[in-house]
């Protein structure tokens, strides 16, 4: 999701270990401006239904926001996560009043779009040069050889295009 549409849920959540004046004094404008739900904990986007978009604006400090990325990562894979991230309770207090003022609830203008919970994620492609030998599992545990036909002075060597490229087998990222 980009971080200039307006999702589906959009939550706010202050780390545990900042006190209660980072809701109700440094965010109190932001939240009146955007209406965010508050959440406690991460765990609260594992309830929400599939196919919608989620945006979770985190308050935290240094030592604490990239625990808050990977635990988002981990419930809500495709949530936008929006840490602000400061030293000092004036500091949180004036960027979320920023953002409260100039109508940029994730720290950058609104632009006009439709949220999509259907990141574009690219699979690498592999183009194999003529006569290159790979090998690809057949099921028996013992790779099967499979060599790239070289040209044969055909409509692809006339043309001068390259062979077809090969997707791997899976999302290098992992899951599915």
């Amino acid at each position: 999701m980009q971080a200039n549409i307006l999702p589906d849920y959009h939550f706010l959540l202050i780390a545990s270990n900042l006190g209660s004046e980072y809701l109700f004094d440094a965010s109190r404008a932001y939240w009146q401006a955007f209406q965010p739900i508050v959440i406690p904990d991460t765990q609260f986007l594992a309830i929400l239904p599939v196919g919608r978009t989620i945006s979770v604006t985190v308050v935290a400090l240094r030592d604490t926001a990239p625990q808050f990325g990977v635990d988002i990562a981990r419930v809500a894979p495709f949530a936008f996560f929006d840490p602000v991230v400061y030293d000092t309770l004036d500091e949180t207090r004036a960027e979320m009043n920023r953002r409260a003022a100039s109508n940029q609830p994730f720290g950058v203008p609104l632009g006009i779009g439709i949220a999509t919970t259907t990141p574009f994620i690219p699979t690498p492609a592999i183009t194999l040069a003529p006569g290159y030998v790979t090998a690809t599992p057949n099921g028996s545990g013992v790779p099967t050889p499979i060599t790239t036909p070289a040209p044969t002075g055909g409509e692809a060597a006339a043309t001068g295009a390259a062979p077809a490229p090969t997707n791997t087998p899976g999302p290098i990222i992992g899951g599915g």
